[in-house]
């Protein structure tokens, strides 16, 4: 705020009233300073808080990002050294499957199968080890032109995993690609693909087919799939629970 204060002569009136009002006028002026100096007092200090403020702020800021790419750089290390790939990563995918928990499954290869069908046009495409569609999701987002899709798997609950996924993928890209999903081995895939060609695709061929062969974290993580040797569990090992009814042999005691 600032106090403009103008003082005007009066060369006609006596000395006497002069000085009366001079007098009156310092004593304005003085009363008035004494009211506004609280005021810029109070909004100094409040600039004062302001610039602490903005500088604890912007440390804050720093350290968030310090934190953040911290976090980047240790996780696209990990993935370095779990997957012994000499291709770079696509860090997007990979920080987006490290930071959602509810991702049970990280591929290991996933920029070099990516990378193998980054210059195709896919318009129909299988996924033979479905899995938890690791695999799947990221091709079905990078191939907007694709319009069937099948996964086979003997996993039911890798089955059950893929399908929320994809179905996640399908309605945040808005795609309409057709998805089918059948659990059966992938050496029944001609008579998967004649039956499901004749009823549902219409398509003479298929631009892609993926096969991931091995078993998964998922499957090794759980001790009651019985492939693990670091947990207790049932001696079972079967990909497919429901293959045939097989009781466990022991309890393993590793």
């Amino acid at each position: 705020e600032t106090l403009l204060v103008t003082l005007l002569p009066h060369s006609e009136l006596g000395l006497k009233q002069k000085k009366k009002k001079k007098m009156t006028t310092v004593s304005k002026i003085s009363s008035l300073l004494s009211l506004s100096k609280p005021k810029l007092i109070h909004h100094t200090n409040s600039f004062l808080l302001s610039a602490s403020n903005l500088r604890t702020l912007s440390s804050n800021s720093n350290i968030a990002t310090r934190v953040t790419k911290k976090k980047t750089q240790a996780a696209l290390a990990k993935e370095k050294r779990r997957t012994r790939s000499d291709k770079e990563l696509d860090k997007d995918t990979i920080i987006e499957l490290y930071n959602n928990n509810s991702h049970l499954h990280i591929p290991v290869m996933l920029s070099e199968v990516l990378d193998v069908f980054s210059n195709c046009s896919l318009t129909s495409f299988v996924d033979c080890t479905l899995g938890a569609a690791g695999h799947s999701t990221n091709v079905i987002k990078g191939h907007p032109e694709l319009k069937y899709f099948v996964g086979i798997d003997v996993d039911p609950v890798a089955s059950d995993v893929a399908q929320s996924r994809i179905s996640s993928v399908l309605d945040d890209s808005g795609s309409s690609v057709k998805v089918f999903t059948m659990l059966r081995n992938f050496r029944r895939i001609k008579s998967v693909l004649r039956g499901t060609g004749e009823e549902h695709l219409g398509v003479a061929s298929i631009d892609g087919i993926l096969m991931d062969l091995g078993m998964s974290s998922m499957q090794v993580d759980d001790p009651q799939r019985g492939f693990s040797v670091l947990c207790d569990g049932p001696l079972d090992m079967r990909m497919d629970p429901q293959a045939y009814d097989r009781q466990a042999l022991k309890q393993k005691t590793y």
